[in-house]
């Protein structure tokens, strides 16, 4: 009996090291230097409305072809909002929507999958969200955008600690959110991504 309630703590360790372990992210060492590119913003604030991505201002990573893209808004805006990716390096446009309108504040999230966007291994890429304050003229348009590149890994998606470690925020991000841990707010904190007006 012994035995076998020391193999069952054994067996279970592992999984308890991966939930409970900090939560520290580390940008991508070849990307020091990269970022800022396109002169991007993560947040916006119009007309007391704040719309933040979840993303850092460095250039991230991801391990998954379709990653989930999180984001968001402090009130309901009467104002189209469009999520729009594109090649950060060719700046083609690979996705562009009107989103579904937003019914209710707090974070909004971008399921890739649903829209059939398939990333490219060691491809960098650059994502928006854009407040439309006037369709007839888009240069009045309120922009909030990041980049993040894909890259494989070995590292399991649910391995939150070493994911983060290792540069990949967007899984990061996406196993907390969906596992509404509370370690998401600290994670947030670190790049300095504060949710509110």
């Amino acid at each position: 009996m012994f035995k076998k309630i020391f193999l069952l703590a054994s067996f279970l360790l592992p999984v308890m090291v991966r939930t409970d372990a900090p939560v520290l992210f580390k940008p991508p060492v070849s990307d020091a230097l990269a970022t800022q590119m396109g002169g991007g913003t993560r947040g916006i604030k119009n007309a007391s409305i704040n719309i933040q991505l979840l993303a850092p201002e460095q250039v991230a990573l991801t391990a998954q072809v379709p990653p989930n893209l999180y984001w968001y808004i402090s009130a309901l805006s009467h104002h189209n909002i469009e999520f729009s990716l594109s090649l950060e390096d060719t700046w083609e446009t690979i996705f562009e929507q009107t989103l579904p309108t937003v019914t209710k504040e707090g974070i909004q999230s971008i399921h890739l999958s649903n829209l059939n966007v398939q990333l490219k291994e060691g491809e960098q890429y650059r994502w928006s969200i854009s407040q439309i304050v006037d369709p007839n003229q888009r240069v009045n348009d309120v922009i909030a955008s990041a980049s993040f590149r894909r890259e494989n890994t070995e590292i399991p998606l649910n391995d939150v600690a070493k994911l983060a470690q290792a540069g990949y925020w967007y899984d990061t991000v996406q196993y907390l959110a969906e596992q509404k841990s509370p370690q998401m707010t600290d994670l947030l904190k670190q790049q300095g991504i504060t949710l509110g007006k």
